[in-house]
């Protein structure tokens, strides 16, 4: 899973990307409802258009720094295995394509938050995207 079509995102200044397979739409953040005892990167649930889900803050998932949310925050809704969820992130940039030679393997001596999800680097327009399998990383957090 390397060449194809991407929904590249921003987190911080960072850019990511996520196979445009598995996000189904991308929206305004709705008003969330808080709910206890969820992990932490949980911010609580959202009704879009009369489906209720859990909406997941990207950037505690991945061990960033929170930071309210601004005009250009994002949700990603996916489904994955039945479940579906809207991801926070602080922006979406746009759609690309992005060719196998422009992907390196991350090295596995690196240890990262993610590295489980964390799938390739690519050179795209002279920035480095991190391409981030979002099903695997979905399955994880509801695990």
């Amino acid at each position: 899973m390397a060449a194809g079509q991407y929904v590249i995102f921003r987190l911080d200044e960072q850019l990511y990307g996520a196979d445009i397979a598995v996000v189904r739409e991308v929206s305004y953040l709705a008003p969330v409802t808080r709910l206890p005892n969820t992990p932490h990167f949980v911010e609580g649930v959202i009704d879009l258009r009369g489906e209720v889900m859990p909406v997941i803050d990207l950037r505690k998932r991945l061990g960033l720094p929170s930071r309210p949310a601004d005009g250009d925050s994002r949700i990603m809704i996916l489904t994955v295995g039945g479940v579906t969820a809207a991801l926070v992130v602080d922006g979406v940039e746009q759609v690309a394509t992005i060719a196998d030679e422009a992907v390196s393997l991350p090295d596995d001596s690196l240890t990262v938050v993610g590295q489980d999800y964390v799938y390739g680097v690519a050179r795209m327009n002279g920035r480095l995207v991190v391409l981030i399998d979002l099903s695997r990383m979905l399955s994880i957090a509801v695990a």
